[in-house]
């Protein structure tokens, strides 16, 4: 009993000092090269208190998931909804309801420069809402609409702002062409609590690929001619290379507006539904890094979204509205100006035909 003892503090203390070895290597290499990895990008959205907004998540039926409530200087959800600047013009009872992912969500910026707030200050009496939430795809908007149809009213406008997550989820095979985010991790989840063993193993083999020493091998395995095996892992369940996945992760976002179209024209309100820009529909430069993954992803789906949307009346692309670079990541989520534009956009769309 003590040899094993011994044998797995000697494997702890070992793996600790490789580790140790291996960040402060990784952070000396990227000093002299001014690197930036796509972790540290990630880890710049915005935080409370040193925690992700991502683990502020509650389950939530239906749509997934929702926001526990959030009070702080720059982000404060309330009920499940961000906090969006009163209209001073409103009319008490004209509404806007934006629904969406993290863009139309505000990540990356306060509650006063999310697209919803920065919508309430153009020139009309109606009163935006925010619905969007983080990862969000059209299928989640509109089971989140659905639950709330009961109090958009006649002459209401509503909004889908979409696509980016639809097929950079989507067209992962274990989310399926009509999934979400986190279809794979649930079904894990599920298939883990039968297997013990495996669920150890798999946690543990997924945490190893975040750590300093994974890093450091894959860098020296690239340098020396080997595949990177973070890309491998990206590509090993991509299947939009596949014509009749794409166009499947396409319908299954068309089909989510066509139904929300009609359940809002059903309570006379009015409807748009809009093909979200990102860094790779960007025809100009973008000062922010690729992942492979999400430009083929983009390139393979997104043609497809805008010709089955084409012959719908509330769809409207807006995939090349940028004239110069608001990005902030190598996803899609841009800083206060690029809301700005979108926000103006919009807008005169609702307002200005």
């Amino acid at each position: 009993m003590k040899k094993f003892i011994f044998y797995i503090l000697f494997f702890l203390i070992a793996f600790f000092l490789i580790e140790a070895g291996s960040w402060t290597t990784i952070k000396v290499y990227k000093l002299i090269n001014n690197l930036k990895s796509n972790a540290e990008i990630e880890s710049e959205m915005v935080l409370l208190d040193g925690h992700s907004t991502e683990e502020f998540h509650k389950y939530q039926a239906f749509y997934g998931w929702t926001k526990k409530d959030i009070t702080s200087k720059n982000i404060n959800v309330k009920n499940g909804l961000r906090k969006t600047i009163e209209n001073q013009n409103w009319d008490s009872k004209s509404k806007i309801w934006f629904f969406g992912g993290s863009t139309m969500w505000g990540a990356y910026v306060s509650d006063e420069n999310t697209i919803p707030s920065l919508s309430s200050d153009l020139n009309h009496n109606f009163q935006p809402v925010n619905f969007g939430e983080e990862g969000y795809l059209a299928g989640q908007s509109l089971n989140r609409l659905i639950e709330n149809i009961d109090k958009i009213k006649k002459g209401d406008h509503v909004v889908f702002l979409d696509g980016v997550n639809d097929v950079l989820h989507n067209c992962l095979s274990t989310n399926g062409p009509n999934g979400h985010s986190q279809v794979s991790h649930i079904r894990d989840l599920i298939s883990n609590e039968k297997n013990i063993f495996k669920g150890i193993s798999s946690k543990l083999l997924k945490r190893f690929t975040t750590t300093n020493t994974f890093a450091l091998i894959n860098g020296i395995g690239k340098k020396i001619g080997f595949n990177d095996l973070q890309k491998i892992d990206d590509f090993k369940y991509y299947s939009c290379d596949k014509k009749e996945y794409a166009l499947e992760v396409a319908k299954s976002l068309v089909r989510h507006w066509k139904i929300a179209e009609v359940i809002v024209k059903n309570k006379n309100a009015n409807f748009v539904c809009a093909l979200q820009p990102n860094r790779y529909t960007a025809n100009f430069y973008v000062n922010q890094p690729i992942r492979e993954i999400w430009k083929q992803s983009t390139l393979a789906v997104y043609p497809k979204i805008k010709e089955l949307a084409s012959s719908l009346e509330c769809f409207k692309d807006l995939t090349n509205l940028f004239q110069e670079d608001y990005y902030l990541d190598y996803c899609c989520h841009v800083n206060a100006d690029g809301n700005k534009i979108i926000a103006r956009k919009i807008i005169n769309i609702l307002f200005k035909g």
